[in-house]
């Protein structure tokens, strides 16, 4: 059931041209209040880019920014105020942080001055206290951030009161099992070749750790148990990329490992593996294990940033240590002698997503947070 709103006009900013969870979350976002009938959503993005696919669908009015626009980043801004004035926007929510200067300064060239959301989705590693950071946050009327961690983050570094920095999970839909068996059906790999099979999504770059999933596999490979890998992601890091395929290659993997590029429903193929795994050394939400667990499927995940907020270690997934290629090993191990408690961890890992990550749940309480935040901004103004 949507959350009714009266009569907003809301800007949602992401000109970010990656693929990852960032940009899926604000595509759907601004399918999501399109869909709502009461609201009119606006959207700036890159055209072409992984969040302007949702324009295609109707409903939402597009404003497209050339790719020069960084360079000339007042110009920008001023173009931006111009829109927002003439299409009476009322609240801009931007997701990714290298909007937030062009989008401060659109609203302080703009006449409206429309409310300003801000969702981090990114750790916070220093103090934004110097006067160029407290002019750009001081546009600011609403924080959000995806994990409590981060918000904890937000508070010790932004200068901003602790009442404008909130907490709101990222929500997932649930899966589509009719979509999903078809996909099964389509999908082509080396796991059509081995009994256990483990997925990993992401950006292919050091930072997500998949060389620890090379590194466990090799142990496992050793054991004599049978296992195949996927990862499936764009490559960011070509170099990396590259070794990483050179080490399967000499530990005699090739047979086991297959690469997938980037997947705009991953839920759709999540179900073809026993279990997913996401092993960045420091996560600030993990999207992706949302969507494993929503699609019914066990996770590890890397005990820090907000991870431990989605994953109850041993109850509705497995924990591990960052960077700890030895214990992911065992961890895997232990899903493949056990099917029972891989499947235990895989029930209850949809239950607890149901409940804490539902997407029109988050949806509506984000609309109720656009709602309450703009009200209060308008009548104290």
């Amino acid at each position: 059931m949507f959350f009714m709103v009266d009569e907003m006009n809301i800007l949602v900013v992401c000109t970010s041209a990656g693929r990852g969870g960032l940009e899926l979350h604000a595509r759907r976002e601004a399918r999501f209040l399109a869909d709502d009938a009461g609201i009119n959503c606006y959207l700036v993005a890159q055209e072409n880019s992984c969040v302007a696919a949702c324009v295609a669908e109707g409903g939402v009015t597009a404003l497209y920014l050339s790719w020069y626009f960084k360079a000339l980043p007042l110009l920008s801004a001023i173009k931006l105020a111009r829109y927002i004035d003439d299409n009476k926007i009322d609240l801009i929510h931007f997701h990714w942080g290298n909007d937030q200067p062009f989008v401060a300064m659109a609203k302080y060239f703009s006449k409206r001055k429309p409310t300003l959301v801000y969702t981090r989705h990114m750790a916070i590693t220093r103090h934004k206290k110097d006067r160029y950071h407290r002019f750009i946050y001081g546009q600011l009327d609403l924080v959000l951030t995806v994990s409590h961690e981060l918000r904890q983050e937000a508070i010790k570094y932004f200068p901003l009161e602790p009442l404008q920095i909130k907490q709101l999970y990222l929500g997932v839909a649930a899966a589509n099992a009719e979509k999903a068996a078809e996909r099964r059906a389509q999908f082509k790999g080396v796991s059509n070749n081995h009994t256990f099979n483990i997925g990993m999504f992401g950006r292919i770059e050091h930072g997500k750790g998949q060389h620890l999933l090379v590194e466990a596999m090799v142990v496992l490979a050793e054991r004599g148990l049978d296992v195949s890998a996927t990862i499936i992601g764009h490559v960011m890091d070509q170099a990396y990329f590259d070794q990483l395929k050179r080490t399967i290659g000499e530990k005699g993997l090739s047979d086991r490992f297959d690469f997938v590029d980037f997947i705009h429903n991953p839920m759709e193929v999540m179900p073809c593996f026993d279990v997913i795994t996401l092993l960045t050394y420091c996560e600030t939400f993990g999207l992706v294990l949302v969507e494993a667990m929503r699609a019914g499927v066990a996770v590890i995940g890397t005990n820090a940033g907000g991870v431990p907020e989605i994953i109850i270690d041993n109850k509705s997934g497995l924990l591990i240590p960052p960077g700890d290629a030895a214990v992911l090993a065992e961890s895997l191990a232990c899903l493949y002698d056990d099917e029972p408690l891989k499947k235990l961890l895989a029930q209850r890992g949809q239950q607890r997503a149901g409940i804490l990550f539902d997407e029109t749940n988050n949806f509506n309480a984000l609309v109720a947070v656009f709602k309450d935040v703009d009200g209060t901004i308008k009548s104290n103004s």
